[in-house]
């Protein structure tokens, strides 16, 4: 087995983790800045027992691929899944667990919720359900880049979710913040400070990428919205990084941030090339076989989730040799903290030479880690890993 490859480990046995994702498309409205497979209804008209419906099917016909694994963590993401009604998130909870081995107190279960959503009803209700996690999505404590950003809550509104989530109980609580907003005015570490000094264990800090299909793409392309510079974004970036590690958060990922025992269970079993079945509409998959694998894709329309069945659910479906598998777990262990081993590197040495000379990564015991500076060229990293083969 080659360096690279160990990165994978053994396809199969009972040691092996996998989690569950579940996509919940809906939104009370669509934001300008949204790439997601999302679609837009108000709470009455969406479409509850229907969509529970084919995610309970597609449930009953791919349990069987990931048989033997270890469940983990199922995370609700959307879309606003804080919309779904709770006796179909129970419903959805109790199939999964059920088909699937979970060892007690090693299961995480995270909800995505908007502020407006973390009410006196719902908090409890997620609690007793065995939701441990809570990500809100505050996204700024900043009036104008709220509504920029086209969000449907307004100052003041992220905070009083936090606070409250935190009094309801939740062991673990992630707030997302969104820098580089266009054209708006205001520092955006002090969101990042504010949400912080809330005393949430999580923080998730992205730059706002503008992408063709949203609305702030079509603007971009008529001319009616600049992008921030570059240059200015990696400042932003710095100064957030700053500001959380000044607070004693560790910086573990990217764009990820937490404090001691914090980390998210879901999104690290991405970056350690784990295996994932991803129910729901545009929810995406991967699984392992033979030292190679697939990822599968489903349909981005909700209508045509709900409309088919089986292989018919599916956008798209790559074929993975071993080398595939073993690349992506090479360069999405260079977006952790954590890195890599260095013995991964002994097949792609120029790769190995370019990151240490540059500084974008460090020698750390018997592992290669990013920098700084190595998070910040995190793409250009991944495509060199990926051109080294070509």
């Amino acid at each position: 087995m080659s360096a690279v490859s160990r990165l994978i480990g053994p396809s199969r046995g009972e040691a092996a983790q996998f989690g569950v994702y579940v996509h919940v498309p809906w939104c009370r409205n669509l934001c300008p800045y949204c790439d997601f497979p999302v679609a837009v209804a108000g709470e009455r008209d969406i479409p509850h027992h229907d969509y529970l419906a084919a995610i309970m099917a597609e449930l009953d016909e791919r349990a069987a691929d990931y048989a033997g694994r270890r469940l983990v963590s199922i995370y609700f993401g959307g879309g606003t899944p804080s919309l779904w009604r709770g006796d179909c998130l129970a419903r959805v909870i109790e199939a999964i667990t059920g088909a699937f081995e979970a060892r007690p107190g090693q299961l995480e279960i995270t909800i995505e919720a908007n502020p407006t959503d973390c009410t006196e009803k719902n908090l409890p209700m997620w609690r007793v359900l065995g939701i441990d996690r809570l990500s809100i999505g505050v996204q700024s404590m900043d009036a104008d880049k709220l509504v920029a950003l086209g969000r449907d809550h307004r100052m003041g509104d992220g905070a009083a979710s936090v606070r409250a989530a935190l009094t309801a109980g939740f062991p673990r609580v992630s707030a997302d913040v969104i820098f580089g907003v266009p054209g708006a005015r205001g520092r955006d570490e002090s969101s990042v400070a504010g949400v912080a000094d809330l005393g949430v264990g999580h923080m998730s800090v992205y730059e706002l990428t503008i992408e063709e299909r949203t609305a702030f793409g079509r603007a971009a392309r008529q001319g009616r919205l600049v992008a921030v510079d570059q240059d200015i974004l990696a400042d932003m970036y710095v100064a957030a990084h700053r500001t959380l590690t000044e607070r004693g958060y560790e910086h573990y990922e990217v764009s990820s941030y937490a404090r001691p025992g914090q980390r998210s269970v879901h999104n690290q079993l991405y970056w350690r090339g784990v295996e994932y079945l991803g129910l729901g509409n545009g929810a995406a998959s991967f699984r392992r076989f033979h030292r190679g694998g697939e990822r599968i894709t489903n349909h981005r329309s909700v209508r045509r989730y709900m409309r088919t069945k089986g292989a018919d659910r599916i956008a798209s479906r790559d074929v993975l040799d071993a080398r595939d598998v073993s690349n992506d777990a090479l360069w999405l262990g260079m977006r952790t903290v954590d890195g890599v081993p260095k013995d991964a590197f002994d097949e792609l040495p120029r790769v190995r030479d370019w990151l240490l000379g540059e500084r974008l990564a460090t020698l750390c015991n018997d592992r290669i880690c990013p920098t700084l500076k190595g998070f910040l060229y995190c793409d250009r990293i991944a495509s060199r890993v990926l051109g080294a083969w070509r």
